[in-house]
């Protein structure tokens, strides 16, 4: 077989590119990189402080003090494992914050693009294949009806025992999207040179089958 490449793959919330892309890394044998987890717990960390999330000189200079180390194919940050703490509303509510602030975008990427660069890495996330890895050899846009995504969120939310109603997550889901696609940097595209697949109908098992398909026609290509 030939040398590894980078995919990149991007998707709205709750399209199940994280799950997918896992099961499909353990398939190909691929190393899988969820940028998300770096967004989710430098929040957890600054929510932990208590910092103001409105002040961006603030969440700028807490970067100083938020070290993040790739370490046996897994994140450290403050040389502490992740939590499922990262993943709770408060959490999850709060990303899009610190998601628009260029200068920790810029941060994250760069920190992104020094771990994947040995290749051979799926990596996942909102603008992975617009500005993070631009030049990763296969792209993929993974998407999926926000009615179909939000009835994916409402049910983990409620596996979680979170009182929440589906139209709610729905409208949740639907402002999430318009930041995603509307704000400054880092925004939700599709890139030109993307395959874009849709799994709205799809359980996980079938998504993980479909990106396969996708990643073995370009080995059979290239």
């Amino acid at each position: 077989m030939s040398s590894k490449i980078n995919i990149a793959i991007d998707g709205p919330a709750a399209s199940g590119k994280s799950a997918a892309a896992q099961l499909l890394a353990k398939e190909i044998d691929y190393i899988f990189v969820d940028t998300g987890i770096i967004y989710r717990s430098f929040t957890l960390f600054c929510l932990a402080n208590n910092f103001n999330l409105q002040d961006q000189t603030l969440l700028l200079s807490a970067l100083n003090t938020f070290e993040i180390k790739w370490t046996n194919n897994h994140f450290l940050f403050n040389n502490q494992p992740i939590t499922d703490e990262i993943y709770s509303s408060t959490v999850t509510k709060s990303v899009p914050i610190i998601a628009a602030i260029p200068e920790i975008r810029a941060e994250f990427v760069k920190k992104i693009q020094e771990i994947v660069s040995p290749k051979g890495y799926i990596v996942v996330g909102r603008d992975i294949t617009s500005v993070v890895l631009p030049d990763a050899e296969l792209k993929v846009f993974l998407t999926s009806s926000l009615q179909a995504r939000s009835i994916r969120r409402w049910k983990q939310y409620l596996s979680e025992g979170i009182d929440i109603t589906q139209d709610r997550v729905y409208q949740d889901m639907l402002n999430r999207d318009q930041g995603d696609e509307n704000r400054n940097v880092g925004q939700l595209t599709i890139v030109s040179d993307a395959i874009v697949l849709d799994n709205s109908d799809y359980d996980l098992q079938t998504t993980v089958k479909k990106l396969l398909e996708i990643f073995l026609k370009y080995r059979e290509e290239h």
